[in-house]
C-alpha cells in the first residue's frame, strides 16, 4: 500500500473529537441484545428438535357402524311350562270329514237412496200443464185406407220355391214400378209339385177387366219386368 493510500484509508484515520469521548454502545444495551438473540436461537432449536422427535400418529380407516345380524331370539330346546300336544297338527280344522267353517265377512252395504221431497202441485198447475200438452200433441193424420179393387184378373211376375224370396221380389218390383202396382195387393199362391217341392207364384190383383190387366203388364214389360195375365 502506498503512502498516499494509507493517508486516504478511513479506518486508519484518527476519530474525530466528537467521537473520542463517546464509548459506543453501553454495557446494558449489549446485555439486552444478547438476551434477545439467545432467546430466538433457543426457540428455533426447540422447534427443530420437536419436529424430529414427535411421533406421527397413524391414520387408520374410517370406522363403519353396521347392524348386528346375529339372531336376537331363539326358541329354547326346552321351553318349559305345561306341554300341549298336537300343536303342530291341523286336525282341529276338520272333524269327521266336515268342511272348515268359513268366517263371516261383512260386506259393505250399498247406499240407501233417500226419498226426495215431492214438490206440491196445485190444481192450477195441473190444468195449465194439461192445456200445454193439448197444444203440443199434433192431431193424428188420417189413415189412408187401401183401395181394394174387384175383379177376376191378376198379374203374375215370378214363381219361386221360397216364400220369403217371393215377398222380396214383389217389394223390389213394386218399388221400381210404384205407379203401376200402387192399387194392387200381392198374393203368394203355393203350388205343390211333389218331389220338386212347393212353388210360390207371385201375383198382384185384383183387376176388373182383362184390358186393365194387360195395361199393367205393358207398363212392367216396358221397364224390363216379366209379366203375364192370369184369371183368379
Amino acid at each position: 500500500m502506498t503512502k498516499k493510500n494509507v493517508d486516504n484509508a478511513s479506518w486508519l484515520r484518527p476519530l474525530p473529537e466528537e467521537f473520542a469521548n463517546n464509548k459506543g454502545i453501553t454495557s446494558k444495551r449489549r446485555l439486552i441484545l444478547s438476551s434477545i438473540t439467545f432467546t430466538v436461537l433457543a426457540g428455533f432449536s426447540a422447534l427443530v428438535w420437536m419436529s424430529y422427535t414427535s411421533e406421527n400418529t397413524p391414520m387408520g380407516p374410517i370406522p363403519v357402524v353396521r347392524a348386528d345380524n346375529s339372531v336376537v331370539k331363539e326358541k329354547p330346546d326346552d321351553p318349559g311350562g305345561k306341554e300341549i300336544l298336537f300343536q303342530d297338527k291341523e286336525i282341529f280344522d276338520r272333524v269327521d270329514n266336515m268342511a272348515t267353517e268359513k268366517e263371516d265377512v261383512i260386506a259393505p252395504s250399498s247406499e240407501i237412496p233417500l226419498k226426495r221431497p215431492v214438490p206440491e202441485v196445485t190444481e192450477e198447475q195441473v190444468q195449465v200443464a194439461a192445456e200445454k200438452a193439448e197444444e203440443i200433441i199434433p192431431a193424428a193424420a188420417p189413415v189412408k185406407q187401401a183401395v181394394v179393387t174387384k175383379g177376376d184378373f191378376m198379374i203374375q211376375i215370378a214363381a219361386i220355391g221360397d216364400k220369403s224370396k217371393a215377398e222380396a221380389i214383389w217389394a223390389d218390383v213394386k218399388k221400381k214400378n210404384s205407379s203401376a202396382l200402387s192399387k194392387l195387393a200381392p198374393t203368394y199362391m203355393a203350388v205343390d209339385l211333389g218331389d220338386k217341392g212347393v212353388l210360390y207364384r207371385v201375383r198382384g190383383g185384383m183387376l176388373e177387366t182383362r184390358k186393365a190387366a194387360d195395361d199393367v203388364c205393358a207398363k212392367l214389360k216396358s221397364n224390363n219386368q216379366n209379366c203375364l195375365v192370369v184369371i183368379k
